[in-house]
Parts: structure tokens; C-alpha cells; sequence
């Protein structure tokens, strides 16, 4: 490489090698500081707000486990279990371009279809229930039909 392509590449990456570092340095500060926790409940809690910036969610049914973790409260143990399920009310039914359906429901909730597969018949005011899975998966289920499905609000 020429002299040109040298300056070019060090203008270009001397950013992106000062910000980690500051951000390493916060997080470490923030680390620290939670290590003079004595209670291990409270610590655990400390680290965990610590490690990621908390969101703000006023329901955290079908939001993923880190969010959950980041907006639970140190000292509020009815806040510690994830619920498994969600039983709720269709208020509006929607189908975006690839034919995915998103169903709102009577909590404002909205969830979308992963992937259009066979027919799946929903109607306005039919019940479902939305239960949790494993790795931060849910199923909405309609009678007795189920479809894969993702929180969008």
C-alpha cells in the first residue's frame, strides 16, 4: 500500500479505537461499583443494570429475557417470574405484504405472524392465548390452531 491508503486507513479507524474504550471504561466504573453490593439478590440486579441500559416497558409479556432483566427493579421480588402465558381479546386483525398476519389485542398488545404458512382463521373478538417458549420464542393459539408469532408493540 501507498502512503495515501496508510493515513486513509489510520483517519478511518483511530475512532473506532478511542470509543471502545470509553465505553469499556463507563461499563468497568459501573462493574465496580456493584461490586460493594453484600446482598447477592441486589448485586446480580446491580450487574445486570449495569451491563445493559435499562428500557422502559410497561409490560414485559413476550419482551426478551435481557430487556425483561434490564427494567426489573433490585427490590421487587413479584417481579422475578416471566409469565408463561397471556390470554387476550383480537381488536384489530392486519396482513402485511407477504401475507404475515398482525393481530392487535384488547391490551394493546401487537403481535406479528414469523412466517405465513396454511390457513390460520382469526376473526375479531375471538379469544387467544399467547404462550411463552424456550429461547425467547411465543405461539399464539386460536382454538386449536397455533402460529409462530413476535411481539412488535
Amino acid at each position: 500500500m501507498n502512503a495515501k491508503h496508510w493515513i486513509l486507513t489510520a483517519a478511518l479507524l483511530a475512532p473506532a479505537a478511542i470509543h471502545p474504550a470509553r465505553a469499556d471504561d463507563e461499563l468497568s466504573k459501573r462493574i465496580a461499583a456493584c461490586t460493594r453490593e453484600q446482598d447477592d439478590a441486589r448485586r446480580l440486579a446491580c450487574f445486570d443494570r449495569a451491563a445493559a441500559p435499562a428500557a422502559a416497558a410497561d409490560n414485559t409479556f413476550g419482551v426478551h429475557g435481557s430487556e425483561l432483566a434490564r427494567n426489573r427493579a433490585a427490590d421487587d421480588p413479584k417481579q422475578d417470574t416471566i409469565p408463561e402465558r397471556l390470554t387476550a381479546k383480537i381488536t384489530v386483525i392486519e396482513k402485511r405484504a407477504r401475507g404475515e398476519l398482525v393481530v392487535t389485542l384488547d391490551n394493546g398488545q401487537v403481535w406479528a405472524q414469523k412466517e405465513v404458512g396454511a390457513y390460520f382463521p382469526l376473526a375479531v373478538g375471538d379469544p387467544v392465548t399467547i404462550l411463552a417458549g424456550t429461547l425467547g420464542s411465543h405461539r399464539l393459539i386460536v382454538g386449536s390452531r397455533a402460529t409462530a408469532v413476535t411481539r412488535v408493540r
